[in-house]
């Protein structure tokens, strides 16, 4: 099956500027940078989503091995190694995440403002900017596209008479070469061969010459006022593409953690923790802590040490079922006669530490004042020579000499 003929391209110098009709493209071009905002914002919206789903990733990964960390056999500088990569990466989640904020609250709410008070719109009639360039361009082309038009008419008729003309030609030619034809007819092609050489040059050329001096005197106006046009929008357009830049600049520095002085010092101190691995410090922690170099309670003679009579509370103080008052009372009296008295010196057998407050506490060795007998629980009331008053095992202790 045969392929169908390819169409003509079409002449370049129609897609110019400056033909009827083709600053379209600088009037569309507006509508272009709106959509090209949107497109940013979404864009890096999806950026920041990306960034947080790896902060999560990231958090998952270093609590699910911490978790498995703690039950491997791992030790010393290579558990704290080991450790450090997770702290480093928790570092690292937090750092993704605030990029992912940043992206979301600083920049994507920047473009959004930027991009309202930059692309105002006219009620029914798309952005204002548009419609002014649309409305300001197609003024000033509008008389320059007319002549354009009566030109291109012109220039058409011309060429219909050289084409007459041509042909008017071609038929005096064949007369001529014709011996059959009378001289009557041959004088009547050369005529009209004479008649469509004057129609082409007096009339048909003079209107083409006419018309295309029009448009090439007119022409300077209308490249003028065009361009002036031209850089007004490519002023606004230059506005955009700056902002635009500095929001690409600010996203690059959200986004460039190379520079960042957080993650230097994370890898960093990363790289610290690895280097101080010590392979002779694990085995000496591993010798002290789990292996001969424990400290072990050796086998050797015990002493036996009387067991603790437990002193019971209420007994002690409903003794006698005294009211409280009369308690306080005969306390202060025993502790008056005691003094008075002077007590009994005694001496500490064994270490005894107090777990009630009024209970004393000492050390073998330690010498104070029994100033009331053993009562029928085992326990009697003394005086320690820094004036603490309270209740020991009398077992624990002896007469002094």
């Amino acid at each position: 099956m045969a392929s169908q003929p390819k169409e003509p391209l079409e002449d370049p110098k129609r897609q110019s500027f400056w033909m009827p009709g083709n600053y379209a493209r600088t009037v569309l071009r507006t509508d272009q940078s709106f959509q090209a905002c949107n497109d940013i914002t979404v864009c890096f919206l999806e950026r920041a989503k990306v960034e947080k789903q790896y902060a999560q990733q990231l958090s998952q990964w270093s609590s699910r091995w911490k978790a498995i960390m703690d039950s491997r056999p791992v030790y010393g500088s290579l558990m704290r190694a080991w450790q450090c990569f997770f702290a480093s990466t928790e570092r690292l989640a937090a750092l993704h995440s605030s990029i992912s904020q940043s992206l979301v609250a600083e920049e994507g709410e920047r473009v959004k403002t930027w991009q309202k008070e930059t692309f105002p719109k006219k009620l029914f009639c798309g952005f204002k900017e548009s419609y002014d360039n649309k409305t300001s361009f197609s003024r000033a082309q509008k008389p320059w596209s007319k002549k354009l038009t009566k030109l291109e008419k012109v220039r058409l008729a011309y060429h219909k008479a050289c084409q007459k003309e041509q042909a008017a030609l071609e038929k005096e030619k064949q007369a001529n070469d014709n011996p059959a034809l009378s001289e009557e007819k041959k004088l009547k092609m050369a005529e009209a061969k004479e008649r469509a050489a004057e129609e082409r040059e007096r009339k048909a050329r003079e209107r083409y010459e006419k018309a295309l001096e029009e448009v090439t005197s007119y022409t300077p106006r209308y490249m003028e006022e065009m361009e002036a046009i031209f850089e007004q929008s490519q002023e606004e357009e230059r506005k955009r593409i700056s902002f635009l830049k500095q929001v690409f600049l600010s996203i690059h520095r959200h986004l460039d953690i190379t520079n960042n002085e957080s993650v230097k010092a994370v890898y960093s101190e990363l790289h610290q923790t690895l280097m101080s691995i010590d392979e002779q410090d694990d085995l000496k922690w591993w010798r002290s802590n789990q292996g001969p170099g424990m400290p072990t309670d050796w086998p050797k003679i015990q002493e036996w040490v009387p067991p603790v009579k437990k002193l019971k509370r209420k007994r002690r103080n409903q003794k006698g079922k005294v009211s409280l008052s009369m308690g306080l009372f005969l306390d202060v009296c025993i502790s008056i006669c005691s003094v008075m008295i002077g007590g009994v010196k005694v001496r500490a057998l064994y270490d005894y530490v107090g777990e009630e407050a009024d209970e004393l506490s000492f050390r073998a060795g330690e010498t104070f004042l029994k100033v009331e007998e053993e009562d029928d629980q085992g326990w009697c009331r003394g005086v320690l020579s820094g004036g603490k008053e309270g209740f020991y095992p009398a077992n624990y202790v002896e007469v002094a000499e």
